[in-house]
């Protein structure tokens, strides 16, 4: 922190007169404490030397065709008695500010900034048009009655109290995965040999969910890929002569549209830094299946003969997904996450296969099996609010 702003804020908060005089009816002594906490790290600052020597300081609230209007306090500008305590310095009067500008407390400039006043014909000049436009109430010198009239009527105040609505997220998910015992089982039902290879991946990442919030608690949204899982086995044997190679595989993609409340919630003031939410969802399931089989004749080193057989198809599947979520806020727009989701999918169904046999052989049979995407998840991500 410079010398200047220094000065800027020891002249601001030591030498302010006024009384914090602001209407709270709507709001409890605790929730106007953090309110006013959170526009002292907020407001506008502004220190004016007059031609004369006189120094004032406060809040920039506006500013006239020929007047800054400034009130000594640094408490919110809300309510009826607080415009009684206002100070008037004429523009032409003024031969320099130091002025920190507000809004959000970690976009804006945390130093101040100069701004010189020409000796005459000051009205409309730059540093009047840019304290005009930075001022708590920008286009007129309003009283609003309360805070929420306030927000509506002041940029800065809107900057410093944000009604964040949409929110991208992304992160990672996990948890319990029974694919691969699942088509390990089916292999074991049939001739087949054993599988000697198995893989698959369980950690996915989530990417592209967006939701919108209404009402400070409930939250719409959707996610794309918001799972996606794929499972490979293999086997190989050889039996009297000739080789049999098969490969299983089974890719899974799910999106999912979902409704959110907030048990817990945070609000514009961000007076609580944590949220508790539950929610439900609808999912959908794109599973594609494929199965390769093979076998190869080395009875006869005159005659060599091999035989390929494939197959795949895909399908759609619904479910339900249960889930709870604590949100953590480091400061608004920004939040660091953990939930944990209960999938309920419809079986994956796949068919009867007959493959194909060598001469005589009788052919082997994968018999109809089931595959299930029913699942808890764990998550971990953070959250960006707009």
């Amino acid at each position: 922190m410079n010398l200047k702003t220094i000065t800027l804020l020891f002249l601001t908060l030591g030498g302010h007169v006024a009384e914090i005089r602001a209407q709270q009816t709507d709001y409890s002594t605790e929730l106007w404490t953090v309110i006013e906490n959170r526009w002292r790290e907020s407001q506008p600052v502004i220190v004016v030397y007059t031609r004369s020597g006189d120094v004032v300081a406060g809040q920039q609230i506006h500013a006239s065709a020929d007047s800054l209007f400034i009130y000594p306090g640094d408490g919110l500008p809300v309510g009826t008695q607080w415009a009684d305590d206002l100070e008037a310095v004429c523009v032409n009067e003024i031969d320099s500010v130091l002025f920190q500008e507000g809004g959000n407390r970690f976009g804006r400039d945390k130093r101040s900034n100069t701004l010189k006043f020409p000796s005459a014909n000051a009205r409309y000049s730059e540093p009047h048009l840019q304290l005009r436009n930075a001022s708590v109430y920008e286009d007129s010198l309003i009283i609003p009655p309360d805070l929420e009239v306030a927000i509506s009527q002041s940029k800065v105040m809107r900057k410093a109290f944000p009604q964040k609505r949409i929110r991208y997220s992304f992160g990672v998910n996990f948890g319990s995965d029974v694919l691969i015992s699942e088509i390990q089982n089916a292999i074991g039902e049939s001739s087949l040999p054993y599988s000697y290879d198995s893989w698959g991946g369980n950690v996915n990442g989530e990417l592209l969910d967006f939701s919108i919030r209404f009402f400070d608690r409930l939250i719409i949204g959707g996610s794309l890929f918001s799972r996606s899982n794929h499972a490979n086995v293999s086997g190989y044997s050889n039996n009297s002569g000739y080789d049999i190679y098969y490969n299983y595989m089974v890719d899974y993609v799910e999106h999912r549209l979902y409704a959110e409340y907030a048990l817990l919630n945070t609000d514009r003031f961000y007076s609580r830094k944590f949220e508790l939410i539950a929610g439900a969802g609808m999912l959908f399931g794109n599973p594609e299946w494929g199965f390769g089989y093979s076998y190869y004749n080395v009875q006869n080193p005159d005659y060599e003969s091999d035989e390929y057989f494939a197959s795949s198809f895909r399908d759609n599947l619904l479910g339900l997904q249960l889930k709870g979520a604590f949100h953590y806020y480091f400061f608004p727009g920004l939040s660091i996450w953990t939930a944990i989701d209960l999938n309920l999918n419809q079986p994956f169904v796949v068919p009867e296969q007959e493959l194909p046999a060598l001469g005589e052989q009788e052919p082997i049979i994968l018999p109809e099996h089931e595959l299930g995407f029913s699942c808890v998840r764990f998550k971990l991500g953070l959250s960006i609010y707009f």
